[in-house]
């Protein structure tokens, strides 16, 4: 017997098998920490204009109208809703993540178990919630088991589809069998690709949003009778075999259905590459402790993965007028926070990325790597040097950046980013209409149909 034969059907069973009152209170906060965080990001994604492709296409296409694409007067089949919301989600960079695989649990499952609950009414907030943490905790303990994480490899994470078909599944009810088929068909459809994210290409939150259409319509024809793969992850051309050969297979299982690890989530304060947030939170501290003046140079250390994914200066970038491009340059990054005072939203307008003094900073900024900056986690350490005109050189260094769960962000915390969310939102939703969707995701445990749960927003 291999040493991944029946987690296949395993991990089926325990989608079916989970209760609400198997999570931990924590893993419960966190999820809904981690539902409102997401609606944010869509809300605030609605401002986008790359997304407009998406949603004129969806819209082209058209069909029953099943659930609300936020931030649009206009409701399309579920899989479609999803696959715009989802997209949205990712789009600027602010969905949350988990700081030792890089992995973004939620931009998709939120999605789609809102449009889910939209098209089949009656799924609880209880069941919501358990769906949710049922698909955190799928694509970490799979992040975990990959040998070459996406940042080395660039297959980025072709197995986060597992985690919102499990979602689907489970809020639709099926058994264990077409669970197991659900997922079966779901790696039919997985994909990931990094080089987008080094081109600046709106191809990357894209990927998000293939995943939720894919892995609901997954769960929709499992629950019609069709049929995948039985062993998807290690048979001999499952998964593993096919994408990740040599696995770790022991976080896969280990406390499986005990212990759920969206516990172990990180909520990102800024609209960045969540590989760039300890240089920021870094500079911030120093920008409060000792102002804006004028800086000769910069040294940022950082291991060798952080380096090859945000290393690069945005006049090196493939499109380097592109807001992902700015996500993903992390001199840039420090350069727009040390100026501005923050790294969020407003500063991946035309006019800030195309600032020449910030580039001018950018540029006086250097990236080092050293493999001695490594950890367990993705992130490592990062020390800034910063050398400021007639001061001694000030050295600052962190490892768990805010937003980690060793210093997380809270719920409120999480309220506070929503309200930041919807000031860049398409059609910015009433106050009251924000603060009660606030009270509903805090009270969610207690609804007893969510469908209604975003319908002040589109």
């Amino acid at each position: 017997m291999t040493e991944g034969q029946g987690l296949s059907r395993r991990l089926a069973e325990y989608v079916v098998n989970v209760s609400y009152e198997d999570l931990s209170e924590h893993a419960v906060a966190n999820a809904k920490r981690a539902s409102l965080d997401t609606i944010g990001a869509v809300l605030a994604g609605t401002g986008v204009p790359s997304v407009a492709a998406v949603i004129d296409l969806a819209t082209a296409w058209g069909g029953t109208p099943e659930a609300r694409v936020v931030g649009q007067d206009l409701r399309l089949p579920a899989p479609l809703a999803a696959w715009c919301n989802a997209v949205m989600a990712r789009v600027l960079e602010i969905d949350d993540c988990v700081d030792d695989v890089p992995v973004h649990p939620s931009a998709s499952a939120v999605p789609l178990l809102l449009a889910l609950a939209e098209s089949r009414g009656g799924l609880s907030g209880r069941e919501f919630i358990t769906a949710l943490a049922i698909a955190q905790d799928l694509i970490i303990r799979l992040g975990r088991a990959t040998r070459v994480n996406a940042m080395v490899s660039g297959r980025y994470n072709l197995f986060k589809i597992f985690g919102p078909a499990a979602a689907a599944a489970r809020a639709l009810g099926l058994d264990v069998d077409q669970t197991q088929n659900a997922l079966g068909i779901a790696y039919a459809s997985a994909q990931g690709e990094g080089q987008s994210a080094l081109d600046g290409a709106f191809s990357l939150p894209l990927q998000q949003g293939n995943v939720a259409k894919a892995a609901l319509i997954a769960a929709l024809l499992a629950e019609r009778g069709s049929t995948g793969c039985e062993d998807f992850l290690f048979g001999r051309m499952g998964f593993f075999n096919a994408f990740e050969p040599d696995p770790i297979v022991a976080p896969i299982s280990d406390r499986l259905g005990e212990y759920f690890l969206g516990e172990e989530l990180s909520v990102k304060p800024y609209s960045a590459c969540r590989c760039c947030h300890p240089a920021l939170q870094l500079i911030q501290q120093y920008r409060a402790e000792h102002g804006d003046g004028p800086i000769e140079r910069i040294k940022v250390t950082v291991n060798s993965g952080i380096h090859g994914l945000v290393g690069a200066h945005i006049d090196d970038m493939a499109d380097p007028y592109s807001p992902t491009a700015a996500q993903f340059s992390l001199p840039f990054n420090m350069a727009a926070a040390l100026t501005r005072g923050d790294f969020f939203l407003k500063e991946l307008t035309p006019e800030v990325i195309s600032d020449e003094a910030i580039r001018n900073l950018s540029r006086r900024i250097d990236v080092i790597a050293d493999e001695g900056m490594s950890t367990e986690n993705v992130l490592g350490r990062t020390r800034l040097v910063i050398e400021a005109d007639g001061q001694a050189p000030v050295t600052l260094e962190t490892e768990f950046p805010l937003g980690n769960p060793v210093n997380p962000l809270s719920f409120e915390d999480c309220g506070h980013k929503l309200r930041k969310c919807a000031d860049f939102a398409a059609r910015r939703p009433a106050d009251n209409d924000i603060e009660e969707l606030i009270t509903n995701v805090m009270e969610i445990e207690s609804a007893t149909d969510v469908s209604a749960l975003t319908g002040r927003l589109g």
